[in-house]
């Protein structure tokens, strides 16, 4: 996280499930996502469990599964909530510690210029969520702190 805190967000890619040309909600039909930093490569979200996985790595390309749909990979497209981040600056994030056994990143809480975002992961399931922590979700979800004063530019 440290390498794209102080960056601008030029885009943000989603792979998300379809089927019959059609999709769920928002969090429900997204498998993936993409942040796109001015200067570093993209960072890909992976939500497994209750773990949130990070790294750099470039968008994977869309695959048909048959019967069970597809999974496109394009821009974040309003009215999705990630789609509303390009354009804006990160300014801090903390890490959030999930709901485990052992000590485990469960999510990142994003500080842009204009919101902060919950992004994490919960029994299998993409939490996403503009301002702070669901009331409903704070046993499991545990916000740690700013990592701003340790980002290095």
């Amino acid at each position: 996280m440290h390498r794209v805190i102080g960056r601008d967000l030029v885009a943000v890619t989603e792979a998300r499930h379809w089927h019959d040309g059609r999709r769920d909600g928002d969090a429900e039909s997204l498998l993936h996502f993409w942040l796109h930093f001015q200067g570093v490569p993209p960072l890909m979200a992976h939500g497994s469990g209750e773990l949130l996985l990070l790294e750099f790595s470039e968008p994977y390309a869309a695959y048909d599964m048959g019967e069970h749909g597809e999974t496109r990979v394009g821009p974040a497209q309003k009215p999705d909530l990630l789609a509303l981040l390009p354009g804006h600056r990160l300014l801090d994030a903390a890490l959030i510690r999930g709901y485990a056994t052992r000590p485990a990143l469960g999510g990142v809480l994003l500080r842009f210029d204009h919101c902060d975002l919950v992004v994490a992961s919960l029994g299998d399931e993409w939490v996403l969520r503009q301002g702070t922590i669901p009331s409903e979700l704070a046993t499991y979800l545990t916000v740690g702190s700013w990592l701003g004063d340790r980002a290095i530019g």
